[in-house]
């Protein structure tokens, strides 16, 4: 599972580092001072043995000709040490028989060879029970005229503090503490890339004047920094865009308007001349293609200056409810002369009734630019297929299809690029309409492509499901 979250990159990777130093202070101290604890033990063990092998040497050298198992004070020793430093003590004779025994319970000695004992002192074997606890096992030797005898003593204790585990426990609470601490600074460092990250999507949202304000004099800061002083010259070109656009309109609206006035006063006088209808055609053809120029650039303007608004995210957005099906029908009688003098087939697919919560005037615009499309790149006697359905995701999905050719994927994604044409000779336009339909869908978190199909050219409309104001 890949974490997305940097706050919680930033504290696990923090706390995988802790734990890494941790371990290796741990395994110093253990190496170190550890080592030198289980030492400092060892002598203590092996003086107190000596103590105790001299004392027991001492009683049997008083007593020589007494066997060890009959003789009474040395027992008495033996238990007296046992019950003084809570050790289990036995003696065994050259044969490895046991003839003196400090407590009732059986031997268990769990050292895999006897061979390898830690520490060898003056004829004293000591061995390590345990590396957890603080347990071994000694064999003392004792002689008895001229034979040898073994003391056995077994010390375990089941709870001893060793330096090992406090420094443990010392260690973990530091670790924990740092972690505790490390916590609000992991959350300062992503709360201001949060806030950064806000204000780009505000700013991406079409609030040019959104800046932000992260503090400080580190990276993060510069990032914050840079970010304004890119926002602020965006922020410029932008509107210096929408001024040079707005200014080049109505710099080409007003010769418009000159040429249409003089089309108009050369009509009034061609119609006040009684010329000769053979002589007098082609000057009204002309005057006809002059008209029909000058509707195609005032039609041209009309979608830059909606184009470039639509960039800068200031056209509004009025949310209400609509019935798509009646919507599909209005605007079906619009263009219904121009179906009929192609003599285009229009099959209909719509699941009604169909209410949805949309801006009126884009679903319009929408719709109207993929009829017009559908219409003008169709052939004669051609069919166009409509169909609209409501999805359990509550997004309404919209296709129209014509008979058209198969595309491929380089001029599928050119169909909604500003300016580009398929087929320029062939019909008049643009090329801005699917780019200013794409736009439009954005600003209602909508959505649409162009697909081939086998029917012909398909264009999919998503519509969102709005929330009433």
């Amino acid at each position: 599972m890949k974490i997305k979250s940097l706050y919680a990159k930033l504290l696990l990777s923090f706390l995988g580092v802790l734990f890494i130093t941790e371990i290796l202070i741990l395994g110093l101290f253990v190496a170190t001072a550890g080592r030198s604890f289980k030492h400092y033990i060892d002598r203590q063990s092996i003086a107190k043995l000596l103590i105790f092998k001299e004392v027991v040497q001492e009683k049997i050298n008083h007593s020589p000709l007494i066997p060890l198992s009959q003789n009474a004070e040395i027992k008495k020793l033996l238990f007296t040490f046992a019950d003084l430093f809570n050790v289990k003590i036995w003696v065994t004779a050259p044969d490895n028989t046991i003839i003196i025994k400090t407590f009732s319970t059986p031997i268990d000695i769990k050292i895999k060879k006897l061979e390898e004992y830690d520490v060898l002192k003056d004829g004293i074997k000591l061995y390590h029970l345990s590396r957890r606890r603080l347990s071994y096992y000694a064999q003392i030797p004792v002689e008895m005229s001229t034979e040898s005898y073994i003391l056995h003593a077994q010390f375990y204790r089941e709870h001893e503090r060793k330096p090992e585990a406090i420094f443990l426990f010392g260690l973990l609470s530091i670790g924990i503490i740092i972690a505790i601490l490390i916590v609000p600074l992991a959350r300062v460092i992503t709360n201001r890339i949060k806030q950064l990250n806000k204000a780009a999507l505000e700013f991406a949202d079409g609030n040019l004047k959104c800046r932000t304000n992260v503090k400080g004099r580190d990276e993060i800061a510069g990032l914050a920094n840079s970010f304004n002083f890119m926002a602020e010259k965006l922020e410029k070109i932008i509107q210096g865009n929408k001024e040079f656009t707005a200014n080049i309109s109505h710099e080409l609206r007003s010769p418009l308007t000159r040429i249409r006035v003089s089309k108009e006063l050369i009509q009034d006088k061609l119609d006040s001349y009684k010329l000769d209808p053979i002589e007098a055609n082609p000057i009204k053809r002309y005057v006809q293609n002059i008209d029909q120029d000058i509707d195609t650039l005032d039609k041209l303007i009309d979608k830059i200056l909606k184009l470039s608004k639509m960039d800068i995210q200031q056209i509004s957005v009025t949310i209400e409810p609509l019935d798509f099906t009646s919507l599909l029908t209005g605007i079906e009688k619009k263009y219904e002369p121009l179906l009929k003098q192609k003599n285009l087939i229009l099959k209909k697919n719509i699941n009604a009734p169909l209410i949805f919560n949309m801006d009126k005037n884009i679903v319009m615009a929408v719709l109207s630019n993929l009829f017009d499309n559908a219409i003008k790149y169709t052939k004669q006697n051609g069919i166009i297929k409509l169909a609209a359905l409501k999805t359990k995701e509550d997004i309404l999905t919209f296709k129209i299809t014509n008979t058209y050719r198969e595309l491929d994927a380089r001029e599928l994604k050119k169909l909604f690029e500003p300016f580009q044409r398929i087929e320029t000779n062939q019909n008049p336009g643009s090329g801005l309409g699917l780019t200013i339909v794409k736009r439009q869908l954005a600003q209602c978190k909508g959505n649409v492509f162009a697909k081939n199909s086998t029917a012909g050219l398909e264009f999919e409309v998503q519509f969102s499901n709005q929330k009433l104001p």
